[in-house]
């Protein structure tokens, strides 16, 4: 897989205003009127609104359509999940992505407030800071700890 210059990777700490805006890394954004998409997962038992680019969510539905495993009624039920599911916005003209309230606050997200955000090459995930301290103690410990992880990361 190749890299891409919209990848988007580290950790970093935002400010979400009284409306849930917060300015998304220049790096970050997508281009000019393309979508993202907000849906609620769980990482290592941590709740995170995961941000799809269009490309991430066009690649996640390719794979849906791909996947050998499931019968063709069983890859448009997934289909219809990853709909219903996700959230679309865009980035505005200043660079700011908007969480909508009530996904915001469902997710123990204050508004205003603290959220941090985790690079995941074509997407990223949003956490509170107490779940993002988390997420990334649990990463560390992985890489340090588990043998296969160490070598395939190198470092």
């Amino acid at each position: 897989m190749g890299i891409s210059s919209h990848n988007r990777s580290g950790h970093h700490d935002r400010q979400l205003d009284p409306k849930g805006r917060f300015s998304l890394l220049v790096d970050w954004r997508p281009p000019i009127g393309e979508s993202v998409y907000f849906v609620q997962v769980e990482v290592e038992g941590i709740p995170a609104l995961r941000v799809f680019t269009q490309t991430a969510f066009d690649r996640k539905l390719a794979d849906i359509d791909s996947a050998i495993d499931g019968t063709p009624a069983q890859r448009d039920r997934a289909r219809g999940i990853l709909f219903g599911a996700a959230i679309e916005s865009k980035v505005n003209d200043q660079g700011k992505l908007t969480i909508p309230k009530a996904l915001a606050e469902g997710h123990g997200l204050t508004l205003p407030g603290a959220v941090r955000l985790v690079g995941r090459g074509e997407l990223f995930e949003i956490f509170t800071p107490e779940n993002g301290a988390a997420i990334q103690a649990l990463e560390e410990k992985a890489r340090k700890n588990d043998p296969v992880i160490a070598a395939m990361l190198g470092f």
